[in-house]
C-alpha cells in the first residue's frame, strides 16, 4: 500500500514538470517569434530610411546651393554658420578687390607718367611703395578665392559625410530585455529544476 501511494505521487510529480516545461517551451517560442518580428520590422525601417535618405542627394543639393544639403540633413543650425562665414569672406573679397585696383590703377598711372590721373592721397607714396601694396592685395585677394572654393568644397564634404551618419544610431541604447530561465538545482539541493524569468538591462 505504501508502495502504490508512492508511485502515485511520483506521478503526479512528474506531471506537474511536464506542465512546467511545456509552458516554459510555449514561453520561450512566443519570445522568439516576437524578436524575430521586432528585428525584422526594425531592419525593414532602418532599409527603407537609408533608401530615403541619400548622400548623393546631399552632396548635389550642396552643390547648387550652400547649406542646402545641412536643410537636406536636417542640420538647420549649420547654415547660419555656414552664410556667416560666407559673408565675411564676400566683404574681404570687396575689401581687397578695391584696394587692388585702386593700387594697380595707381601704380599703371605713376609707369604712363600720367599725372592727371594721380591719386592725391598717395602723392607721398613712392612708387616703390605702389608696387609693393598693389601686390599685397592681390595675394590677399587670391587667398580669399582659395578659402572660400575650400568653404565650398568643405560644405559639400560636410553634407556628404552627415547623410551617411543619418541612419547611424547615436543615441543612448538603453534596454530591457526578458528571458526565461531554468535553475538545476538537484546536483546541489535534490530539489527539482525551477523555471523563472531572467531580466538583462542594457545601456
Amino acid at each position: 500500500m505504501i508502495k502504490s501511494q508512492v508511485f502515485i505521487s511520483n506521478i503526479k510529480i512528474t506531471k506537474k514538470k511536464l506542465q512546467s516545461i511545456v509552458l516554459l517551451l510555449l514561453f520561450v517560442i512566443f519570445s522568439l517569434l516576437t524578436t524575430a518580428q521586432t528585428t525584422y520590422a526594425q531592419n525593414a525601417s532602418d532599409s527603407l530610411r537609408t533608401k530615403l535618405h541619400s548622400p548623393r542627394k546631399a552632396s548635389l543639393y550642396s552643390m547648387v546651393l550652400p547649406g542646402m544639403g545641412q536643410v537636406y540633413n536636417r542640420q538647420y543650425w549649420k547654415v547660419p554658420v555656414l552664410y556667416a562665414g560666407i559673408a565675411t569672406l564676400a566683404y574681404f573679397f570687396k575689401f581687397n578687390t578695391d584696394k587692388y585696383h585702386t593700387y594697380r590703377d595707381e601704380y599703371v598711372a605713376r609707369i604712363n607718367k600720367d599725372s592727371s590721373s594721380y591719386n592725391t592721397s598717395y602723392l607721398l607714396y613712392s612708387d616703390n611703395t605702389i608696387l609693393q601694396l598693389k601686390n599685397y592685395y592681390q595675394r590677399n585677394l587670391e587667398f580669399t578665392y582659395i578659402v572660400a572654393g575650400l568653404v565650398y568644397i568643405f560644405n559639400i564634404i560636410d553634407a556628404s559625410v552627415y547623410a551617411h551618419l543619418f541612419t547611424f544610431d547615436v543615441g543612448n541604447d538603453l534596454t530591457l530585455r526578458i528571458d526565461p530561465l531554468i535553475n538545476n538545482n538537484s546536483i546541489r539541493f535534490g530539489s527539482p529544476p525551477t523555471a523563472g524569468f531572467q531580466l538583462t538591462l542594457r545601456f
